[in-house]
């Protein structure tokens, strides 16, 4: 399981300053504080994954309280449950709270950084949380790894022209998605986007 971006094309909606007016101040971005977490020692599986059963059936249902619950029960019983992390930081991200989802991705990439979907998962959720810059970051590095992944051409894209104010990175992704997948569902968005936004 993943959880699905929400993906848009920002239009160019930026009226134009004026003399009379005094420029507001852009609030200063957060960052994230990484914990950096040690691998933890092995539990009771067994035990463990009785848990994590029981969330997994929760989180079919959508009851994400219910899941995070028992997911929490299935890392607490056994720390080295990457299954459990990663399910837990799905669960807490639909369930809106990121503290709780990026903490489990936290620990899910101590035990497997190189999962790719985690890593995608983990941006979803510092972006969602409003760490926009290290969100940023998190997709740049995995675009380096998969720079034919049109998924985080877009979310860098959305990024730089909805967060940050960044046109000229902006337009780089957008071109790149419309090379990547010519008919991409948000084509037509994005070629627009790039019309009201020329270099």
């Amino acid at each position: 399981m993943k959880a699905e971006p929400v993906v848009q094309v920002a239009r160019n909606e930026t009226a134009a300053p004026t003399n009379d007016v005094a420029p507001v101040p852009k609030p200063a971005i957060p960052r994230y504080h990484y914990l950096h977490p040690n691998r933890g020692t092995a539990g009771s599986r067994a035990e463990a994954s009785k848990q994590f059963e029981r969330g997994m059936a929760g989180h079919k249902l959508r009851h994400y309280p219910e899941a995070i619950q028992y997911y929490e029960r299935a890392t607490n019983l056994d720390p080295t449950f990457f299954e459990a992390y990663y399910n837990l930081g799905l669960a807490a991200y639909e369930d809106d709270d990121m503290a709780v989802s990026l903490t489990a991705y936290e620990h899910a990439l101590s035990l497997n950084s190189d999962f790719k979907d985690l890593r995608y998962n983990f941006a979803l959720s510092l972006l969602k949380g409003g760490y926009v810059l290290d969100a940023a970051d998190e997709f740049q590095d995995l675009a380096a790894l998969m720079p034919n992944d049109s998924r985080l051409h877009l979310s860098l894209a959305n990024i730089y022209a909805q967060k940050l104010g960044d046109p000229a990175q902006a337009r780089q992704h957008y071109q790149k998605v419309l090379s990547l997948q010519p008919h991409h569902p948000q084509a037509a968005a994005i070629r627009s986007w790039l019309a009201g936004n020329p270099e």
